[in-house]
């Protein structure tokens, strides 16, 4: 139990009740943003037990509502991404944890310029990479993510276009990555990420498992997200045997 108390140490206690966007707005009013809680050393072991404890932390969030379902789920997270307000910073910064094991982050400065960092045991390895944003293998920029459309039947037909090329048969579970991707591995601002949560409501590709949990298959590979409907942040996901919690997404002035 005291995972679960770390968690709500971290995280606060849940709250219940409808009222989510009147929450969130009173959140901002008193200063709050889109970053997640720092992420000491100390807190970094317990990553896995923390987000095993959300697991069932969460849904104490979202099971006070008998219709609960993935369309209410997804339209409840929207709501509360699309009040969050802008971050700003010269470096978009995401830091992983895979597998309980390695650290990995990635920084992208709004110039373009790009770096990796892994961290397995007492090694670390840092590489420039050159496209830190793709779309199915598309790359993209800060501004194009930027610029994509605030509105979700406008994103989704955004989207189908990059991915024109895709088969039919493999384009639910695309699309659905896609749009997933812009929850927090790319720097999308709020009305965008409010906009891909709406889309990824409305495809019949994605199954809701609970525990505000949600599923996809890419090619034949299954694909999960787990979400923390307070502030419609990703916590983790899943990709066949690869865990990764995300302990950071955010712009920031730091530089690593």
């Amino acid at each position: 139990m005291d995972d679960l108390r770390k968690i709500r140490e971290l995280y606060g206690e849940p709250e219940e009740g409808p009222g989510v966007r009147n929450r969130v707005r009173a959140r901002i009013e008193a200063g709050g943003g889109r970053r997640r809680p720092r992420w000491t050393p100390m807190l970094a072991s317990l990553a896995v037990a923390a987000v095993a404890a959300v697991a069932f932390a969460v849904p104490r969030l979202m099971t006070a509502h008998p219709a609960e379902d993935k369309v209410s789920v997804l339209r409840a997270a929207a709501g509360v991404a699309e009040v969050l307000p802008p971050t700003k910073g010269a470096y978009w910064h995401v830091k992983r944890l895979i597998n309980d094991s390695e650290v990995r982050e990635l920084w992208v400065a709004r110039d373009g310029r790009a770096w990796t960092t892994t961290r397995s045991g007492t090694t670390t390895v840092s590489a420039p990479t050159k496209e830190p944003f793709t779309m199915d293998g598309h790359p993209m920029t800060i501004a194009e993510i930027e610029a994509l459309p605030g509105d979700p039947v406008a994103l989704r037909a955004h989207v189908n276009g990059i991915l024109r090329d895709v088969p039919e048969r493999e384009r639910g579970g695309v699309v659905a990555d896609a749009l997933s991707g812009l929850l927090w591995s790319k720097p999308a601002p709020p009305d965008v990420r409010a906009a891909a949560y709406r889309a990824l409501a409305e495809l019949p590709d994605v199954r809701y498992l609970g525990r505000s949990t949600f599923a996809y298959d890419v090619r034949g590979v299954k694909r999960e997200l787990v979400i923390d409907p307070r502030d419609s942040q990703v916590v983790k996901a899943i990709t066949g045997v690869a865990t990764e919690v995300v302990l950071e997404a955010e712009w920031t002035d730091e530089k690593q």
